[in-house]
């Protein structure tokens, strides 16, 4: 191991990609499924803008873990994809995937992500990142290609930009990591100003 870590994390995410970024990160940590209603907090957070919303569903993921771990540091994350101030939900197959995707074509779109720590129950850390992203005018078959090549239903926005989902884009401003649904980099910086993790 490459850092030297003086604490005890957990990911407040089943999430893979969540789980990889972090495991490339080199930090060593369990990944625990919150103990939180997500659909049920968004309802009552609807009228929030996206920045709010994503950042107050991070802590709530975290805050859910806490409780229970109150000697660890929980790491907790949401993702809201959203076009002319219009969320969009994850689609929940390929033909929602598809119809998504269309709807994104040849526009300017968002990623907003929120990343929080909770220790003790508390939040400790807060931070958010917005990428913005200009799709390609695509070809409906160009579309559907890709919808079935990357399986990318379930995914904010219905592309996958680890995978095949980057060709999608002419153009793109913000942070890799965010755009994935995890900006690792202000959590790294955090931990290593509050010595928990050093080199």
């Amino acid at each position: 191991m490459l850092l030297q870590q003086n604490c005890h994390l957990i990911l407040a995410s089943t999430s893979k990609i969540r789980k990889t970024i972090l495991s490339e990160s080199g930090l060593i940590f369990e990944a625990v499924a919150p103990d939180f209603d997500e659909e049920e907090a968004k309802k009552k957070l609807k009228y929030l803008s996206s920045k709010e919303k994503a950042t107050q569903l991070a802590c709530g993921k975290a805050l859910s873990i806490s409780k229970n771990f109150p000697n660890s540091y929980v790491i907790g994350s949401d993702q809201i994809c959203s076009i002319d101030d219009l969320e969009i939900s994850k689609s929940a197959d390929e033909k929602e995937a598809f119809l998504q995707l269309k709807k994104l074509n040849n526009q300017i779109h968002f990623q907003n992500n929120a990343v929080v720590v909770a220790y003790r129950g508390k939040i400790i850390f807060k931070n958010f990142s917005k990428a913005k992203l200009k799709m390609r005018k695509l070809s409906d078959d160009e579309i559907r290609n890709y919808v079935q090549k990357d399986k990318s239903w379930g995914s904010a926005g219905s592309y996958k930009y680890e995978s095949l989902g980057k060709y999608l884009f002419q153009k793109v401003n913000g942070n890799y990591h965010a755009i994935l649904g995890f900006n690792i980099q202000p959590i790294l910086n955090f931990f290593y100003n509050k010595k928990l993790i050093s080199l």
